[in-house]
This record gives C-alpha cells, structure tokens and sequence, in this order.
C-alpha cells in the first residue's frame, strides 16, 4: 500500500469512530442541543473563531465553504485535532472542577481543477456531558428533597463540500451536512421521607438523524501595496430533525412517552472581512446571527435568538526567512456571544480569547503546520442563582500539506 493510500485509509478509520469520542463537562449543557460548537479549525478558533473572510492555501476553513478554491493546484491537505479542557464550576454554595479529553476534528481538502476546491470531514455541531446535584428543602415545610441531573451525547456533523470561482476574485461554495448522534438529559427528584413520596425519573433522547446545507460567497478586493480585503458571507438554511425523540417518565411505574413532534435546526446567516497585508498580517471580524426563537423542541419554541461577535489577529514576519521563529504565525482572539437558552428565565453569556501558533515543521510554500491553540472561555455568573462556568482549553491541531498532483518526467 502507498503511503498516500495509507493515509487516507487511517483518515478515515478515525473518522467512522471519531463521533463516539465526544466528552465534555458544563452544566450549560443540559439545555436543548447542550453546548454549540460554531466550526473552525485550528487558525479560526487560535483567532477568535473567525472564518466568514478567511482565505488561505495553507489551512481549510470549514466555517466558510467558499474559502475551499483557496488551496494550491498541486496541494492535498488533511487537519486533525485533539484537545484538553480545564473546567471550573462555581455557584454561590461552592465550586468543583473537571478536566476532558476530545477528538475535536478530522477533515481533508484538495482541488479538482484550479477553480474548484473539494474538502469533507467530520466535526462537532453540539456537546453535552452534565453530572450534578442539587439539595433543597420545600418552602413551608422541612422536608429535604434531592434534584440529580445528568446527560450526555452530542450532534456531529460529516460534512462535503464544494467551492468554484465562476469570475476572477469571486468564489461560491456550498456543503451538504449529514447531521447524526443522540442527545440525552435525565433528571430525578427524591424525597427524605420516601415512604411518602416516591421518587421521580424523567428521561429524554433525541435521535438526529438529517441533512442540511451551508451556502458561502467570498469577494476579494486587491489594494495598493500588496494589500487585500476579503468579504465573506454565509447562510444555512432551518432544516429538521424529523420525528424521533420519546421521553420515559417512572415513577411507580414506568411510562414511554413518543415525542411526535418535529425538532429543528435553525436558519443562520453571518458576514466578515479579513483584512491581509503584504502576507504578513491578517486582520478580521465576523458577526453571526441564529434564530433559535423559530426552532422547535418537543413540540415548543424555548429557546432565543443567539449572536456571536468574533475578532482575530495573526502575524507572520517573514514566511520564507532564515529564521525559524520569522516563519512561525502568531495568532490572537475574541469573541462574545449570548447563550441560545434562558436560563431560570435570565440571559446568559459567554464570551473568550485565545491565542495560537503556527509551527512549521519544514520549509517550503506549503509546509505541514503543527498548530498550538489556547482559549479561555467564560460563560454565567455566581449571582441571580446562576453558576459560573470557566475553562482553559489547549488544542493540538495538525495541518498536513502534501504536494500529490505532480506529473514527474523520470521515475
């Protein structure tokens, strides 16, 4: 076997087993889909998570399917990832802590022709991982009551996608997303008298099993001094999960609940500029807009409409220097959204920074990149009976370039 059949068939292996590593910790996640994960690779998320306007030969960027024209005619890519996560919880009685592991992301990219670009992969669309408890005792009276509640699962998304340039600096791009895994939350209730009142048990999964589309256009506009803008958009259309969730309530029996209504996705759209000078810095911003308010989740409309705001910065001194550290990019971030849940009928928000760097592991126009993200995220608050959720994650991103579509004369 060649070593570029190698490749593709290890890709692969861990791409059918990659949806089964998910493992995370927030209590945020025990609404709706649990937490979301907006896409991006390891330059997006090192610069804020922008992607509407990002265009490079050197990285794919899922979180815009225009950008796939972007790779070099004779380049075959592939990114991996793997991370680690700090998580703190604090409440107003105390706080705990939680470290994670993941397998965030694997995809691939290569062109088909100059003006078209091909990139699949498999990456997170929601994750949710809970375990907590609560102690109360019912107003009026002294009896202590026990709330436990726990959850797990995710939604991932293997996408395709494709991006043609029909003009000169004028690309569209579009992905199909089969969107697929199970979403469970449960929540009990017990008593200290229990030979009074019986404990109870509510169980909800949702099965996602469907399709959906992500529509982008890219513009660049060249400028005096080696100087370029590029404009970017994006839109996703409301799509639905269809019917296939049920519920399970037990107490002194137990009784299965289908859920007969529809679950949805909702309809987005975003737009973004990344702003680049003479290959050496790259500057830009996104705005994304969701609307949950719209989507339905067991037959109601709980949620609200979530904005996000993203803007990074990178610097690369000199790409083809002498020096090792003139070729190294270094990356920085932030982003504020809000959280697509109230939560005890309040908003909740969250927002991060992060930094990175690009570490090229050999020389050339196309090198593979080993890139090292850093982000902290903030979400909630100790007051309002809300709890504070922070973490520091680290990301280990792999970027493989690979030059296979070479025609060589001698053997």
């Amino acid at each position: 076997m060649s070593k570029k059949s190698l490749i593709i068939v290890l890709l692969w292996a861990c791409i059918a087993g990659a949806y089964a590593q998910n493992n995370t910790s927030s209590p945020y996640t025990r609404y709706g889909y649990g937490g979301l994960v907006d896409a991006g690779f390891g330059q997006n998320k090192s610069m804020g998570g922008i992607s509407f306007g990002l265009r490079s030969n050197r990285f794919t960027n899922p979180g815009n399917p225009a950008s796939f024209t972007a790779i070099d005619s004779l380049t075959f890519r592939f990114e991996a990832a793997a991370s680690l996560k700090f998580s703190s919880f604090m409440d107003a009685n105390g706080e705990q802590s939680k470290t994670t592991g993941n397998l965030e992301y694997l995809a691939f990219q290569f062109p088909v022709k100059r003006w078209l670009g091909i990139s699949a992969g498999l990456q997170p669309f929601s994750v949710v991982g809970y375990d907590f408890s609560n102690h109360a005792t019912i107003q009026g009276s002294s009896l202590e009551t026990t709330y436990l509640y726990s959850g797990s699962g995710g939604i991932t998304q293997l996408y395709l996608g494709a991006a043609i340039e029909p003009v000169s600096n004028l690309s569209l791009g579009a992905s199909v997303n089969l969107n697929f895994g199970t979403v469970r939350h449960s929540s009990s209730v017990s008593f200290a008298d229990s030979l009074a009142y019986y404990p109870t048990t509510k169980d909800s999964r949702i099965r996602a099993t469907s399709f959906s589309g992500l529509f982008g256009a890219q513009y660049t506009l060249f400028l005096p001094k080696e100087q370029k803008i590029t404009i970017g958009a994006v839109f996703q259309p409301k799509t639905s999960f269809g019917k296939n969730a049920e519920q399970t309530i037990i107490t002194t029996d137990t009784v299965n609940i289908p859920a007969n209504n529809d679950f949805d996705m909702p309809m987005s759209y975003g737009a973004g500029f990344a702003y680049n000078l003479s290959k050496t810095f790259l500057a830009g911003f996104d705005y994304k807009h969701e609307a949950w308010s719209d989507v339905r989740y067991f037959g109601e409309k709980p949620f609200t409409n979530r904005n996000k705001f993203s803007l990074g910065v990178e610097y690369q001194p000199d790409n083809n220097g002498r020096s090792y550290f003139s070729r190294v990019c270094y990356r920085a971030g932030a982003n504020y959204s809000n959280f697509y849940a109230k939560v005890n009928g309040k908003n909740v928000n969250e927002y991060g920074v992060s930094a990175g760097l690009g570490l090229p592991l050999k020389r050339g126009l196309n090198p593979t990149v080993l890139n090292l993200v850093f982000e902290y995220g903030n979400m909630g608050t100790k007051n309002d009976n809300l709890i504070k959720d922070q973490y520091f994650k680290f990301t280990l991103n792999m970027t493989i370039n690979e030059r296979w579509f070479m025609t060589r004369k001698f053997e």
